[in-house]
């Protein structure tokens, strides 16, 4: 009978720390409105889009264009920049990013990157990898630095579509 108890009870906790897992998979972290009026439900996402992502910053700091490419759609790829740039793929984004490494000397550091997923009324998902980084640019000897925040869409394992904004350091900082 004891042996039994115990059966039982170890049975219960593993259907209850089960239970717990998924729940808490489908908790929301927040809402999406980028899609129109109504909201979207965001969910925790796919924690290799983030690894994605640290290897996008990586290749930057590594100057490495073609690793960038291999990292983004090469056929539907948009990034949206903080001087209001929209860059695809191609020899523009090649030459822009080599012009950019040249003038300011760019160096990443990742603050943050979590990974979410929104959930349309219609049930299509979106992945996503939201992050901030602190670049600093350095040119002509003078260093400056900025918070950079990212957006990024990712399809099928790649980068598609990407938002980035900037926002000057306070002083201290």
């Amino acid at each position: 009978m004891k042996k039994l108890l115990l059966i039982l009870a170890v049975s219960a906790s593993f259907m209850a720390c089960k239970e717990q897992s998924s729940t808490a998979e489908k908790q929301s972290i927040g809402f999406d409105l980028a899609g129109g009026s109504e909201k979207a439900a965001l969910y925790g996402g796919d924690t290799t889009n983030v690894t994605l992502f640290e290897n996008w910053i990586q290749a930057l700091n590594d100057r490495d264009t073609a690793k960038l490419r291999s990292l983004e759609a090469s056929d539907s790829l948009k990034i949206y920049t903080p001087d209001g740039d929209v860059l695809t793929a191609g020899d523009d984004y090649k030459n822009y990013m080599a012009t950019y490494f040249t003038n300011m000397n760019p160096k990443w550091k990742l603050n943050f990157a979590l990974a979410n997923k929104s959930i349309d009324k219609n049930g299509k998902v979106s992945e996503w990898v939201t992050s901030s980084g602190t670049v600093t640019h350095t040119v002509d000897g003078k260093e400056t630095k900025v918070n950079r925040y990212f957006d990024a869409n990712i399809v099928n394992g790649k980068i598609q579509k990407m938002y980035i904004a900037d926002r000057k350091l306070a002083s201290g900082e």
